[in-house]
């Protein structure tokens, strides 16, 4: 409770500081205060597990680390609480809008190849081959769109991990990579999922 109590009595500025300056004790007392709401929360809010959430609440402490020791946080005016719940929510979002890009491609071959396939095939098989089509994508692709939606990565971070002029110009090829990869599922022939 102590540390908790702790925790709760600093300045933003003064955890930021304890961070920057290596201190654990201050990571896991942030770790052990937020942990359940942060986990009760994402689990009422976002239809996460409650494994889930604790996974993403541990990434969501590694990055606010990583972010700190970057110094991206040196004048943010928002509590530690606020900025946690905030990299979790995108980190669930994110993972949202990956199943999102398989189910849509999913959706669109059903649609385009409506003849009774949902009857003779089962929709794991479906699911499957809409996996293969992406991980067959090749590079910058795939890297992009992993790093975009399994990873979390903005579109600034992207650019400079692919070495892209900026952040507009990885928006731009993500979009197309998106593009190209929902043409590949609607231009795919029922014969495809038997290979």
């Amino acid at each position: 409770m102590n540390s908790k109590d702790n925790i709760l009595n600093l300045e933003t500025s003064a955890i930021i500081e304890a961070v920057k300056a290596g201190s654990e004790k201050i990571l896991f007392q942030i770790y052990e205060t937020y942990r359940n709401e942060f986990v009760g929360w994402a689990t009422h809010h976002h239809q996460v597990s409650e494994e889930e959430a604790k996974d993403i609440f541990q990434e969501s402490v590694i990055a606010l680390y990583k972010n700190v020791k970057k110094g991206k946080l040196d004048t943010m005016e928002a509590s530690i609480k606020t900025y946690l719940f905030g990299i979790g929510k995108n980190i669930m979002l994110n993972a949202i809008k990956r199943k999102g890009i398989e189910t849509k491609a999913l959706e669109e071959f059903t649609e385009s190849n409506d003849n009774g396939i949902s009857e003779h095939y089962e929709k794991e098989h479906l699911i499957n081959f809409v996996k293969r089509l992406y991980q067959a994508m090749g590079s910058p692709c795939k890297e992009i769109l992993e790093m975009f939606y399994e990873k979390g990565f903005d579109m600034e971070s992207i650019a400079v991990h692919i070495g892209y002029k900026n952040a507009d110009v990885a928006k731009k090829k993500k979009y197309e990579c998106l593009k190209t990869f929902e043409d590949r599922v609607s231009r795919s022939h029922f014969k495809d999922i038997l290979n």
